[in-house]
């Protein structure tokens, strides 16, 4: 056994969620080791769709534009059945700067990831693999048994481990977490191939039919994904789809004429659709398909585990950091058990719908689905939610709302808004600049936003005076001028003097009205560690 050494954090597993975290954390000045069995990164495609939210909280990290470049933006999802399009959703109506799905492949992804890493300095140890662990007695450390690829087991302590090594996770059977859910029977065919016809590469095309269900995604180039339920040949695990047959599984099922042609890469696969109770115990954490895998459907798992990690890290590195206590991590779980709870639900019930094969539902479904698919309302919230922009953490122990100005509640994604901006000290002077909300919001910390302020100098002070104590947590004090009257404005802010307190990862923590400083004040004190010298004022940007 090597030598026993002592670190912060261990990170088992290096695809999007593991090496998220590892960004996340060394972001904020934590230390941290990522481990991966993997001998190399893997070249396949695997989870190609990047949703609008995801696409948001990478744009405030300096993520978005390789991930662009690389990508193929889909502003559009087609359903089909009968021979015809029975409805068409737009996602430019969902809300985002993003008003699209990215299709990119999850090598791709995986790279812009590692750059990432690799400009904090951390480096992925591969051919390690994670074996067991143990938590201390005293409930103060982990301890981890990694085995190197010479066969050398290493005994290593940590403050706290997040298991992100996938669905075959070590740590989720060694704390007997159990992964409720099932396997669907049905099987289906998977196949990255290039196309020529005149099949829209704008869109997510999805065929419903009385052979089942078929997913075509554009990865741009002529290059599209299948994905097809009740595959002509019976699945083996020595074989793989040919190209000949996803050609007559797409004739089969779609009234659009195309040829397929050069297949990069085929699989057989089942869905499961599984979720743990907990994602916390102890000082241990599981994300990404260690803690909840489902149905491709709606492109949500990779986006899911990445969000995951973005709500832990802030937390985590807080505590690490002594600017809170460990209540605050307990919310990782409060918080993130619902959303996964309502995205398997709901990519299990977009899976039987659409591959339902009762003639009276698809009949049914035809008739129907245009008409309400096509009201605003439901082109709205149907491309908000599988944007992921409408989850949540509205019933979180953290999230508190004394007035809720606008129709932005606590717990709430905090949308981009075109601001006019003044703040700080001076700013009676200031010239007003012209901001989106996103460009105000930090990624490390958290950001105190007033709007329609009549006395900006005298809440200025009222904030130093109150807030002083954890000026280190608030990174940015700016006040939206009042004299915008845009339709977003009005959704956050609303009309009359308001505060939005915004988390680190972009979700309201605390709304109230201009007078509510001292209701702030005690959520502050409530979950954070006061500063020892409250004297010092607040920096602002």
């Amino acid at each position: 056994m090597a030598n026993v050494e002592h670190g912060k954090v261990l990170i088992i597993g290096a695809g999007p969620t593991g090496m998220t975290a590892a960004m996340e954390l060394s972001r904020m000045k934590i230390p941290v080791r990522i481990v991966e069995r993997a001998p190399a990164p893997a070249t396949t495609s695997r989870a190609i769709g990047v949703q609008a939210r995801t696409l948001e909280l990478f744009q405030q990290r300096s993520m978005v534009d390789p991930m662009l470049a690389k990508g193929n933006a889909s502003p559009y999802a087609s359903v089909y059945g009968g021979g015809k399009r029975t409805f068409r959703l737009a996602f430019s109506n969902n809300g985002s700067r993003y008003g699209y799905m990215l299709f990119i492949s999850q090598a791709e992804t995986e790279g812009v990831l590692r750059d990432a890493l690799e400009r904090q300095q951390v480096k992925i140890e591969r051919e390690v693999d994670f074996v067991a662990l143990a938590q201390s007695d005293r409930g103060d450390s982990v301890k981890a048994i990694l085995r190197h690829r010479d066969g050398t087991l290493e005994e290593y302590l940590c403050d706290y481990l997040i298991d992100t090594e996938g669905a075959h996770s070590v740590t989720r059977t060694t704390l007997n977490l159990e992964f409720h859910g099932k396997t669907r029977e049905e099987s289906y065919a998977l196949g990255d191939f290039y196309v020529d016809g005149d099949l829209p590469a704008t869109d997510l095309h999805i065929f419903s039919s009385p052979h089942g269900f078929m997913g075509l995604f554009p990865m741009g180039g002529n290059r599209f994904r299948m994905i097809a339920s009740h595959p002509l040949s019976e699945p083996d695990a020595n074989t793989e789809p040919s190209l000949d047959e996803l050609q007559k599984i797409y004739d089969q099922r779609s009234h659009i004429p195309v040829r397929l042609r050069d297949l990069q890469w085929s699989s057989w696969f089942r869905i499961n659709s599984r979720m743990v109770d907990r994602v916390r115990v102890g000082r241990v954490f599981l994300g990404g398909d260690a803690a909840h895998i489902h149905s491709p459907a709606g492109a949500q798992g990779m986006n899911t585990g990445i969000q995951d990690m973005i709500n832990l890290c802030w937390k985590l590195a807080l505590v690490i950091h002594g600017k809170a206590g460990d209540e605050l991590l307990q919310s990782y779980n409060d918080e993130r058990i619902p959303v996964i709870h309502d995205v398997l639900t709901k990519t299990e019930g977009l899976t039987d719908a659409i591959g339902s094969e009762s003639p009276a539902f698809r009949a049914a479904f035809s008739t129907i689905a245009p008409w309400i698919v096509g009201t605003e309302f439901m082109q709205e919230n149907s491309t908000q939610r599988m944007s992921q922009l409408l989850l949540n953490y509205r019933r979180s122990p953290l999230s508190v709302s004394k007035h809720e100005p606008g129709q932005v509640k606590a717990g709430d994604r905090v949308p981009d808004v075109e601001l006019t901006v003044v703040g700080g000290e001076g700013s009676a002077t200031r010239e007003p600049e012209k901001k989106t909300l996103f460009d105000l919001l930090s990624p490390d910390r958290f950001t105190l936003l007033f709007a329609n302020l009549e006395s900006a100098s005298a809440t200025h002070q009222n904030v130093k005076s109150k807030l002083a104590a954890w000026k280190e947590l608030i990174s940015t004090y700016s006040v939206a001028a009042a004299n915008d009257s845009s339709q977003a404005y009005r959704h956050l802010f609303g009309s009359h003097p308001a505060l939005v307190f915004v988390r680190p990862d972009g979700y309201a923590a605390f709304t109230g009205r201009e007078d509510s400083i001292d209701d702030l004040e005690e959520w502050l004190r409530t979950w954070f560690t006061a500063a020892e010298q409250p004297e010092k004022e607040l920096r602002y940007a």
